[in-house]
């Protein structure tokens, strides 16, 4: 542990300034030299590419029903790809940066993706085999549901969709990456 020079006060290994005046405390001469910046972007296209094809892949994607799983799995491949530049040293907010920045990037490819699947599994017929399956919802219900299920593109329903990925995906890649941050410091521990 460290002193203050100026207040005497006990200093954690690793800190810059003084907790009770202030003052900059000088690192001892054995410290580290300091590293370089944490490249979060390469890692952030990696994971998001990977869980924005696998949550657009009919029949993978239900996996995302189970905590958003292929999201995590985006967060948490950002994060090990980012503690690969400097092992031991990631924190949980490096995790969570790359998680969320994944998150965003899968985001849009899930939701590009997306475009000529439903264009494919959207089609007059499944349109009305869902509109007989609900003829027990009121009117005023299944009028609104219609509209987002028209066969073919829908700037509406595409634009939804991405801000729901956005929001669902950015926060689950970023839980997934803080806890890629608890297991890669955990494992470093070990």
């Amino acid at each position: 542990m460290n002193q203050c020079k100026q207040c005497g006060a006990t200093l954690p290994e690793d800190s810059r300034f003084c907790l009770q005046c202030g003052t900059e405390n000088t690192p001892a001469s054995g410290s580290t030299a300091p590293q370089g910046e944490l490249d979060f972007f390469k890692p952030a296209i990696t994971g998001g590419l990977a869980l924005g094809v696998l949550s657009s892949i009919p029949f993978i994607n239900y996996l995302n029903a189970c905590c958003c799983l292929w999201a995590q799995a985006g967060g948490l491949l950002a994060a090990w790809l980012i503690n690969k530049q400097r092992p031991g040293t990631l924190r949980y907010s490096d995790g969570a940066l790359g998680g969320v920045l994944s998150g965003l990037i899968g985001a849009v490819v899930a939701t590009i993706l997306s475009i000529p699947v439903q264009m494919f599994m959207i089609t007059p017929e499944a349109v009305e085999q869902a509109r007989a399956q609900m003829a027990q919802m009121p009117p005023e219900m299944v009028e609104m549901i219609m509209r987002f299920m028209q066969p073919g593109f829908d700037l509406s329903r595409t634009l939804i969709s991405l801000l729901v990925n956005m929001i669902f995906l950015g926060l689950f890649a970023m839980i997934g990456g803080i806890i890629g941050a608890a297991v890669f410091a955990r494992k470093q521990a070990n």
